[in-house]
């Protein structure tokens, strides 16, 4: 079971090099496995049945699905799983166009914060969203070069003898910076001329060529520089995933598996009295705070709309309805942790250190960093003891800074008890990460027993306000 989820895995990290391709690959998961699809444009709040599950998107990059419970109330609430689609990258610039001796370049923006020296000597391509005039309309069209198109070279150690002593510090706007080809070879193949100037005509014909449309069809793009080489199944007992965004597609991938095959065990879900709920919002390494991010009103919309389906005009005059539900609600917010690194476990702390394939890691932070506490933390090691699922705890070292994710954001705006937990992996926002197949397997295991008997456990917990 854990070798073939994880060969389902890579093979939707290779099918997701950006956040758009991710949700559309996330969409088809759910369309193909019974889920319905909704819009946020149009009335659905009548045609909402229970037990039966639906989707939705936000800007191409930010997905919901969820699985209305059989014997579901709208005061029960919500058990939900949160994860993110983006990870750190480099994003082409709304003005690309750069020519520097004799090369031709792509300039580009730093997204997030990511580990930029892994990008260098890197085979490279392009993936995004084009948008592309067709039939007197404006259409979007996903676009992923399958080929080695560019790369930034590392300056020589001849030229930089200082660099194994005194470190690698690449200046991100000088150093980082895509060569796509060399002026005399562009010139012997005849790129066709445009009289768009923000882009180089030759990285313009390669979106047009890729997506069989002419130059002029291109309206816009935003397209992401990204690793052509795939992720892949490694180590001498296949015990390790080597990929790009690992974090957080791994979470986003074994979130949706876990709604999925608890949706598909129709008998459980009958019984279920909550609704299951999946999302993966975009823009979480960059704060949130965008249309499709977690501090935006996507998810709040989207479970009132369903708490509101299933009451009656009467009770729709009361506030206290989606109130109640929300403080019965549970929040998942699921985000790759850090595994101890064997050649560096001192900047580990010495009490917390999460090994690769021992399972997810629950992640505390007492400056609120992150949202586990006593109770909520409880709920679901409980959960886990019931299923046999072993678990880690984390917490940084007092003299190392912290980074957070979208379960604060999410548990401070809707008032929900939540945790905070991941797979452990090394090399987070490197261009490369490793975490363990086992992994994998014992969070997504986790995800569907907190669908199921989530119910069962929080029952046998004393009221607390």
């Amino acid at each position: 079971m854990s070798e073939e989820l994880a060969q389902n895995f890579v093979d939707f990290v290779n099918k997701s090099p950006t956040q758009y391709h991710a949700t559309t690959e996330l969409a088809k998961m759910f369309s193909s496995n019974g889920f319905t699809q909704l819009h946020e444009k149009e009335a659905w709040s009548e045609s909402l049945e229970k037990g039966k599950s639906y989707f939705i998107t936000r800007n191409s990059s930010a997905i919901i699905a969820f699985s209305v419970g059989g014997n579901y109330k709208s005061e029960n609430g919500f058990t939900i799983v949160g994860a993110h689609t983006d990870s750190p990258g480099l994003r082409v610039k709304p003005i690309s166009k750069k020519q520097t001796q004799g090369s031709i370049q792509i300039a580009v923006s730093t997204y997030g914060g990511g580990l930029w020296y892994t990008w260098f000597d890197r085979d490279l391509t392009i993936a995004g969203r084009v948008l592309v005039k067709k039939d007197n309309k404006v259409k979007q069209e996903l676009i992923h070069i399958k080929k080695p198109i560019m790369n930034i070279p590392n300056l020589a150690i001849h030229l930089n003898r200082g660099v194994n002593s005194k470190g690698f510090t690449p200046n991100t706007e000088n150093h980082l910076i895509p060569i796509l080809s060399t002026e005399i070879s562009e010139a012997l193949n005849k790129t066709p001329k445009t009289t768009n100037q923000n882009h180089h005509p030759l990285l313009l014909s390669i979106v047009a060529k890729e997506l069989e449309i002419e130059i002029d069809q291109i309206v816009d793009f935003e397209l992401s520089i990204v690793p052509y080489e795939a992720a892949v199944i490694g180590g001498q007992f296949s015990e390790f995933i080597y990929s790009p965004r690992l974090d957080n597609l791994m979470s986003s991938y074994s979130g949706a598996i876990g709604l999925i095959e608890g949706a598909l065990n129709t008998e459980g879900l009958e019984k279920d009295a909550m609704t299951r709920v999946f999302v993966a919002f975009d823009n979480e390494e960059i704060g949130s705070s965008t249309l499709c991010g977690a501090r935006s009103n996507f998810l709040k919309s989207i479970i009132k709309r369903i708490t509101y389906s299933f009451v009656n005009e009467e009770k729709k005059k009361k506030s206290e309805v989606f109130n109640i539900a929300l403080r019965n609600s549970f929040l998942m917010s699921a985000d790759n942790a850090h595994a101890v690194h064997p050649n560096y476990s001192s900047y580990h702390e010495s009490r917390h250190q999460c090994k690769m394939n021992a399972g997810p890691v629950f992640k505390t932070n007492l400056n609120g960093k992150y949202t586990t506490q006593v109770v909520s933390g409880f709920v679901i090691k409980e959960i886990a003891k019931l299923n046999k699922i072993p678990v880690q705890d984390f917490v940084v070292r007092n003299d190392s800074g912290c980074g957070s994710t979208i379960g604060p954001a999410l548990s401070t705006q809707l008032g929900l008890n939540a945790i905070d937990i991941g797979v452990p992996q090394w090399g987070m926002h490197s261009i490369r990460e490793t975490a363990g197949t086992l992994d994998l397997f014992y969070i997504m295991k986790l995800f569907v027993a907190f669908y199921n008997q989530f119910s069962q456990v929080s029952a046998t917990i004393e009221e607390l306000d």
